[in-house]
Order: C-alpha cells, then sequence, then structure tokens
C-alpha cells in the first residue's frame, strides 16, 4: 500500500545527500568517464553556433568576471553564466546523449539529455570551490542520477503535452551537482530542488531553432542559482516536488514513485538502463533509420546517382518529432527525415560538416530530399515506442530495392561507442579549437580523472 507519508523530495534529498564517490560502482565511473568526454567534446563542437555566440555576446555586454571556464575561450565567467554558455554551447549542435527508457508507456530515447545540463553546472562549480576529479565525478554521477531518475518517474504526459525535459528535468540534475559540491546540509539540498522545480522550464516548440540549446544552458545556470540562493538561506515548500501543487503533479499530471523509490543508485541510469552517445548531430529518433541505410549504401556501394527514391515507414512519435520535410537551415534540418536520410545518400556521412545552413539549400541536397517519402508504418506503431523502430526501403532506377529494418543505432547501449570510436568523436567535435597534442591531453586527462586534484588541471586544457 501507498505510503501517505512518503516523499519523493526526501528521497531525492537523502541521496543527494549521502552519496560519495567511493559508494559509485566502478562500471559507472568507467561510464561517468565517457559520458564527460563526449559531453565536453560536443560543447566545444557547438562553441562556434549562432546561438552560442549571441549568448556569449549577451553574457559579455553584462561585464561580468569569474575564475569559471567557458569552453574555448580564455577569459573566466560566475560559475552559473559558464554554466548557461557551456549548456547552450554542448546543446547547439545536438550531438549529446540521450537518456534511454524501455518502460511500453514511455518514448525510448527520449526522456532527456542526461549530461548536458548536469556537467555544464557541475564543471564550473568544481572550479569555484576546487574540487577535486573524485568530487566532479561524484556530484555529475549524482546529478545525472536525480535527472534520469525524475525524467523516468514523471507521467508520460510530461513530454508528450510539449515539455523539453532537458530543460524542465536537467534543472533538478544541476541543482544535485552543484548542491553536492556545495556540500550542502539536507536543509539546503531539499530547498534547492524546491527552487529549481519553480524555475523549471522548456517548451518542445523550440525544436529546430536556437531556444532549444537555450534550454540546455538555462537548465545548467538555473541549477547552481537554486543552489547558491538555498545555500544563503533562501525558502521553498519543503515538499515542493509533492502533492497536488508540486512539481510533478503540476508538470506532469502525477509520477509513479516506484521508479524512485529505493531505485537512486540502485541501478545507477548509467549502466541500466544506459545512456546512449549520439553517432549524428540531429534528433536521435533518426539515428537507427541513419545507421540502418548508411550500412546498405556501403553495403551495397549505392552511388547517389542510382537511388530513385527512399522510403521510411516508421512510427507516430518519430514523425511528429522529425517535423520539418523541407528545412530551410542546419536547425530544422537537425529534425528533418529527407535531409537526414537524403545527406547519407549523397555523401555517405552525417557529421558536423554535413549540419550547414550551406549545406541544406544546396541544389543537389534539395533535389535528394524529394526523394525522401517518411510514412506511417501501421504494424511498426502497433509495436509500441519503447524502440525506435523503422524499415528503410531504396529503391535504384533499375527496379532494385534494398531494405532493411531498423531499432538501434551506434551509440546505444546495445551497439556501445568503442574507445576509438569515442575519441574519434571527440577529434571531430574539438578540431577547430584543440591542436591534436590538446586533443591527447584532455583524453588522458579524462580517463585519469579520479587522479586529478583539481579539476582545473582539465578545464586549463579546455580554453582552445
Amino acid at each position: 500500500m501507498p505510503d501517505d507519508k512518503y516523499s519523493l523530495t526526501s528521497e531525492l534529498t537523502d541521496y543527494i545527500h549521502g552519496i560519495s564517490y567511493d559508494a559509485i560502482p566502478a562500471d559507472v565511473v568507467v561510464r561517468a568517464k565517457e559520458a564527460v568526454i563526449d559531453g565536453i567534446g560536443v560543447t566545444l563542437s557547438g562553441y562556434s553556433a549562432d546561438c552560442t555566440t549571441l549568448i556569449r555576446k549577451y553574457i559579455g555586454g553584462l561585464g561580468l568576471d569569474g575564475k569559471c571556464t567557458v569552453m574555448g575561450q580564455g577569459n573566466g565567467l560566475p560559475a552559473e553564466y559558464a554554466a548557461l554558455a557551456n549548456g547552450v554551447g554542448s546543446h547547439a549542435l545536438d550531438f549529446d546523449d540521450t537518456q534511454i527508457s524501455l518502460l511500453p508507456d514511455r518514448v525510448y530515447g527520449l526522456l532527456t539529455h542526461p549530461t548536458t545540463p548536469v556537467l555544464s553546472a557541475a564543471i564550473p562549480v568544481a572550479e569555484e570551490v576546487g574540487a577535486s576529479g573524485r568530487d566532479l565525478l561524484a556530484a555529475f554521477c549524482c546529478g545525472v542520477e536525480v535527472a534520469c531518475k525524475v525524467a523516468e518517474a514523471i507521467k508520460p504526459y510530461h513530454y508528450q503535452n510539449g515539455f523539453h525535459s532537458t530543460g524542465t528535468i536537467g534543472i533538478f540534475g544541476a541543482a544535485a551537482a552543484a548542491a553536492k559540491l556545495y556540500g550542502m546540509d539536507k536543509e539546503g539540498i531539499r530547498h534547492a530542488l524546491g527552487i529549481a522545480a519553480s524555475k523549471s522550464a522548456g517548451i518542445r516548440v523550440a525544436f529546430g531553432t536556437m531556444t532549444k540549446p537555450y534550454h540546455a544552458g538555462a537548465a545548467a545556470q538555473g541549477g547552481i542559482v537554486a543552489a547558491q540562493l538555498a545555500r544563503m538561506g533562501y525558502k521553498t515548500d519543503p515538499e515542493a516536488l509533492d502533492g497536488p501543487w508540486g512539481f510533478f503533479q503540476v508538470a506532469g499530471s502525477g509520477v509513479d514513485p516506484e521508479a524512485i523509490r529505493g531505485k537512486l543508485g540502485n541501478p545507477y541510469s548509467f549502466v541500466d538502463p544506459g545512456v546512449s552517445i549520439k553517432p549524428y548531430p540531429c534528433g536521435s529518433l533518426s539515428h537507427p533509420s541513419m545507421d540502418a541505410l548508411l550500412d546498405l549504401i556501403l553495403e551495397h556501394d549505392v552511388q547517389s546517382q542510382d537511388v530513385a527514391g527512399v522510403r521510411l515507414g516508421t512510427t507516430s512519435n518519430v514523425l511528429a518529432a522529425l517535423r520539418y520535410p523541407e528545412p530551410q537551415n542546419e536547425l530544422e534540418a537537425k529534425f528533418s527525415i529527407p535531409f537526414c536520410l537524403g545527406i547519407l545518400v549523397l555523401e555517405r556521412h552525417g557529421g558536423i560538416e554535413q549540419f550547414t545552413d550551406e549545406t541544406v539549400l544546396r541544389p543537389d541536397v534539395r533535389e535528394m530530399m524529394s526523394k525522401v517519402t517518411p510514412y506511417l508504418h501501421e504494424g511498426l506503431e502497433a509495436l509500441g515506442f519503447q524502440r525506435i523502430r523503422s524499415l528503410v526501403e531504396v529503391t535504384l532506377k533499375d527496379g532494385t530495392v534494398l531494405s532493411q529494418e531498423a531499432s538501434s543505432s551506434r551509440g546505444t547501449p546495445e551497439r556501445p561507442m568503442t574507445r576509438e570510436e569515442l575519441a574519434a568523436k571527440f577529434q571531430d567535435c574539438s578540431q577547430w579549437l584543440l591542436s591534436d597534442a590538446a586533443q591527447k591531453k584532455v583524453l588522458e586527462s579524462i580517463y585519469g580523472l579520479d587522479g586529478l586534484d583539481s579539476v582545473s588541471q582539465l578545464t586549463s586544457l579546455l580554453k582552445g
């Protein structure tokens, strides 16, 4: 029977307060280091994006100074503003990792981007307080676990009704990481979570615009501000996540408390069901189809001039999110089935250099996009949304039809990236800001993060 006195706010508070590096399983630490590599890489990749440039321009106009690193530039900022800049940059290209859910009433791969808001908050706070690498790893694991379990627990209404959980739920992970690094007591942590609940924001109408990356940056910044205010004695309702007016009910029309009760760190979401590292800088719902198409192209040596058309049968959740049939810029292209598939036919690659405004508007790209036809596959729809399912069919001009079903992609827990593949992605992301030697040092520092006396030993390598 449910316990009327049970409090999700208290459960989260107790976990955040009690977690320590020594209590985190070794396989979780390994996975966390991989996420840090990927998180820093995608932050550097988004440094020159228009949305990131404008955010830095906005912050620059405030005349601020601090000791926290904005990745890619030399001058420091106060922690919350470094978190804002880095958070926007890390989500700018939509290349950051995604949380996995296996529950049949959730959309697989669409709970939240866990690393982006948490790491963007944790690194500057770690710099501010002079934390060690072990301290950073503990706070990062804590924040990701909080964000993932909250995302798992809130009813599907939250995402389905239009909230962007990277913003709305990422703020709790950011607040948890910041509170842990600040060494806050239980009362302070409780109020930090409550303040974060009132600051939670982000709606899916922003997908395909600059404001989607802003959700991630604002979540990182907001989590730090929530922790800082609570640390100073700022108060809110001590059960802000619970009850009829609490976060779960207001934002989600309810919650499954058993997704959190006794589940924090048991097991860690980092390893079960896992977190996916993206192989392409676009919406994750396109990735299984892109990998399947690329496999067909390479296996059969398909040349673009021989392709008469590409059909993609998939489910309604995929079609709804990937909503731009004729994208006009790279932001819209990230959520466009015709572009994501068409560019692979043309160039056999879908990396950072393909997702540009210039590429999207190229005549040959526009022509190839017109040959891609998405449709609702009723058989796959009937199987549910706990997988990203699709059927890719390539029709050649000689009448040959090549087809392949898809339900997973590289970077998922079933097909994890190798250490070499992860390094290759990091190098692709950071090549414009870091030399080859600097890239190697960064990777070595992250794999040895638990041996660093100060996080600044890592961040000093990230100034570009």
